[in-house]
């Protein structure tokens, strides 16, 4: 049977609990607008009564003890969290594709007036003007001069491709660093969270600030967690641990330095304490492995394939023909690639604008070389498909890039309304736990007041 001052207990309890809903309500107001704030709920469970064994000469009073808080819990979904990081490591790797296929379009600036394709028409009318005049000195000078300047726009291209693959593999190591700073923060973490777990104290706000270091680990590099029953996430990296409890691994970037010794040592990723690969294919890192061992090299292989279609065709054609002094052609392009590629002729009187064997100066030759403007197997044939391909795969990759940004928006959307906070929300929490304190004061008074009357009004 209860006690006669059981009443005021069970208020004590309410006024406790109602005020530590207040405290949490006021909590969550506060943190509105923190980044990566998961809104907290008073777990309040109901008290049952001294005991709940039957015995046989005695009945306890139905009626329970009070309120306890449990927990101060954090409202989550796992599930949609770890959707949530799924679509994020997307979402990088794609936005990742689209800014480097957009580097790679401002390098061939087509269609312009200043891209090589223009460039190289111009070139090829000098020639056909020169076998309209073959021994003008002006014409020949001007093959020259916009050959000179197909060679250095070829020259240009490959330069900034290059540093394009410089200022990659520059990203790719900031990334690795960031990835191996933030699993380190998410180790420490999860050995406060978990210590704090076994003392009972709070840790809501340390498991906050930690998963927001998984969701950017995801960003960088794909990463997934698995929360454990102690209260640690463990991390992994497509199936290789990253974080494991309160001990986390490091990775290092290892391969080429440069674009052209990328062919021969790829660029990799590997952890530090045993030398095995750890493979990344997603995130901002995936995004720029892929960009310097594929995309970037893709392109450039591209550009020279273009610049030996030049330099193979024009040398072939121009060694058939006679210069002006009735000479064989001599070399007209020195090099083997677009870094490479030159004119070797300084001297105009080198031009092989002939075709005459016989010594006499017509332009025969300067013609052929100029109707590799139309050729179906010519360098501008080669350069249109580059340029072709490079523009269909660029579009894809900024339409892919479009979507998975608005899927992941949505998302994001999501997730905020589960565990974002809502200022209505808290407004009506506040307006319930204050009448609940004012109700739980209230029957303190009529306890007291009862229990007044009963020890001093009692038997007089």
């Amino acid at each position: 049977m209860s006690s006669t001052f059981s009443g005021i207990s069970t208020a004590l309890s309410s006024l406790r609990a109602q005020r530590q809903g207040l405290d949490v309500s006021g909590q969550n107001i506060a943190n509105v607008n923190t980044e990566g704030y998961s809104r907290q709920r008073t777990e309040m469970t109901s008290v049952e009564g001294v005991s709940n064994v039957p015995t046989i000469w005695a009945k306890q009073d139905p009626v329970g003890s009070g309120v306890n808080v449990g927990d101060v819990s954090r409202v989550r979904d796992e599930l949609l969290e770890s959707r949530v990081r799924t679509e994020h490591a997307h979402n990088s790797y794609l936005s990742g594709q689209n800014a480097i296929y957009d580097n790679i379009q401002g390098v061939f600036k087509e269609p312009s007036d200043t891209g090589l394709q223009e460039r190289m028409s111009t070139m090829w009318s000098s020639w056909q003007d020169l076998s309209n005049n073959p021994g003008d000195d002006a014409t020949r000078t001007q093959v020259l001069q916009q050959s000179g300047a197909v060679a250095t726009s070829l020259n240009e291209s490959s330069a900034t491709l290059g540093t394009i693959w410089k200022s990659t593999r520059e990203a790719a190591t900031s990334q690795v660093n960031e990835v191996n700073t933030a699993a380190a923060e998410v180790a420490s973490l999860n050995k406060g969270i978990m210590q704090a777990k076994i003392g009972g104290l709070p840790a809501n706000e340390l498991a906050d600030r930690r998963d927001a270091l998984v969701m950017k680990l995801s960003d960088l590099a794909g990463a997934t967690a698995t929360v454990r029953d102690n209260g640690a996430v463990d991390v992994s990296l497509f199936g290789s641990s990253l974080v494991t409890g309160s001990a986390a691994r490091a990775m290092t970037v290892s391969g080429a330095a440069t674009l052209g010794d990328q062919a021969a040592n790829p660029v990799s990723m590997s952890f530090s304490d045993n030398g095995q690969p750890a493979v990344v294919t997603s995130g901002e890192l995936g995004s720029s492995l892929e960009s310097l061992n594929s995309v970037v090299p893709k392109y450039a292989k591209a550009l020279d394939d273009v610049a030996a279609k030049l330099i193979s065709t024009v040398n072939a054609i121009h060694g058939n023909g006679f210069d002006k002094a009735g000479n064989a052609g001599e070399t007209f392009f020195n090099g083997t690639d677009a870094k490479s590629i030159s004119v070797a002729i300084t001297d105009t009187d080198k031009v092989a604008a002939s075709g005459d064997a016989n010594g006499r100066l017509d332009g025969g030759n300067a013609d052929a070389l100029g109707d590799l403007a139309t050729s179906g197997n010519g360098p501008d044939v080669t350069y249109r498909q580059l340029v072709a391909d490079l523009g269909i795969t660029a579009k894809s990759a900024a339409l892919k890039a479009d979507t998975q940004s608005t899927i992941t928006a949505d998302l994001d959307s999501s997730h905020e309304a589960t565990s974002g906070v809502s200022l209505d929300e808290e407004m009506s929490n506040l307006l319930t736990y204050q009448r609940a304190y004012e109700a739980a004061a209230k029957l303190m008074n009529t306890i007291d007041s009862t229990l007044n009357t009963l020890i001093n009004n009692t038997g007089r």
